[in-house]
């Protein structure tokens, strides 16, 4: 029952996904008992028990190296899979009033849940709460970007290029 309950969480949540495979690892393990046991006693061969233990072995440990990338991929802050950085950056600057785009971070804070940071440099009679409106609006539409902190800086501005890191 529980299989059935995690099977649909699994795919929006890293914690319900580790959760679902543990459940199958654990009904995996149980039938490969089972299944060992009836052929240890139809063959005679107790080979089969240490078989069926290395075939289960193997199925969790791939399943278990899949779900470790993604944690990492979360843990390292790297663009979603799928999301390039260059075409985020290329959009927002085609956007009207903004005429470069700099510090553009893309990472995944959760599953399913794609953040953002940019700096937008604007024109100078570029109205900036409409150019952040839109640049909002096509990130999370166009690249599925659930949050996303944009600064507006006027085309003069230097400051950005005064941080030594």
């Amino acid at each position: 029952m529980a299989l059935f309950l995690l099977r649909s969480g699994a795919s929006e949540s890293l914690n319900v996904k580790g959760a679902y495979l543990e459940v199958v690892a654990d009904t995996a393990g149980s039938v490969g008992v089972i299944v060992a046991g009836w052929l240890v006693a139809a063959t005679g061969q107790p080979l089969w028990d240490t078989l069926v233990a290395l075939a289960i072995g193997g199925f969790v440990a791939v399943r278990a190296v899949a779900l470790g990338r993604e944690v990492f991929a979360v843990l390292g802050q790297h663009a979603p899979a799928g999301m390039d950085p260059a075409a985020v950056a290329g959009d927002l600057a085609a956007l009207d009033g903004v005429k470069d785009v700099h510090d553009l971070h893309l990472w995944t804070l959760t599953s399913g849940m794609h953040v953002a940071t940019a700096h937008l440099v604007t024109a100078d009679t570029a109205d900036g709460h409409a150019v952040l409106d839109r640049a909002r609006d096509l990130l999370r539409d166009r690249h599925g970007v659930a949050h996303a902190t944009l600064q507006v800086e006027p085309v003069g501005h230097t400051g950005c290029e005064k941080v030594g890191w």
